[in-house]
This record gives C-alpha cells, structure tokens and sequence, in this order.
C-alpha cells in the first residue's frame, strides 16, 4: 500500500516537471529575438521606421562601420566596401532588461537583451 501511494507521488511529480520544464522554454523561446511596443511585437526584419513609429527615439544609437566581403569560387573571401551597422538600445522601464536592436540595410538584423536590469523609476 505504501509503495502504491509513493509510486503515485513520483509519477506526479515527474509530470509536474515536465510541465514545469516546458513552460520555462516556451516562455524563454517567445521572448527571445522580439520586442513589444504599443502592444505590437517587433521582430526581425522590421524597418527602422516602423521601430521609430512604435517605440519611439532610442535612448542610445551607436553606429559602427563593418567591412563588407564577398566569397571568390576558390573559398577565399576578398573586400568589397564598407556598410554600417546600427545598434539602438531600449531602456524598458524599471525592472526590465534594455532591448538591443541591431540593424544591418536599414532592418532589424537582431534583437538581444542585455544582462543588466534598468534602473529608472518606474514613476519616470
């Protein structure tokens, strides 16, 4: 009888851990490469001016030069010119971590989310 009731107790458990588990990485998986503003989700792809017209002025844009190459048949990589890359970073709101948008061509390459929370009043 007693080996019944912790055979029963291990089995629930066991499922309750693979819930657990599986709502941690569906939750993990929605947020990562997105951001919402108005209630709209923005993704990668996105054009600049529909980032601007939903989130707003960015609280810092860096922009840096990348050199640009291209692949010769024979595997070896050759320059070809230089383009820029701009990263605009987000800051959420007390509690939440800044967003980073890299844009390559003038569209949303990557979003990431840097480690640090933010640190302005929630009251700003």
């Amino acid at each position: 009888m007693v080996t019944k009731n912790n055979e029963q107790k291990n089995q629930k458990m066991s499922r309750l851990t693979v819930i657990a588990i599986l709502l941690c990485y569906c939750g993990v998986a929605d947020a990562y490469g997105s951001l919402r503003c108005k209630g709209k989700i923005i993704e990668s792809g996105a054009a600049k001016a529909t980032v601007l017209a939903l989130c707003g002025a960015p609280d810092l844009h860096v922009t840096s030069p990348v050199p640009v190459r291209a692949r010769s048949g024979w595997g070896a990589s050759r320059f070809i010119g230089i383009s820029t890359e701009e990263q605009w970073v987000y800051d959420r709101g007390f509690g939440r971590f800044p967003a980073v948008l890299s844009f390559f061509d003038g569209r949303i390459q990557q979003v990431e989310y840097l480690p640090v929370r933010s640190s302005k009043s929630e009251r700003q």
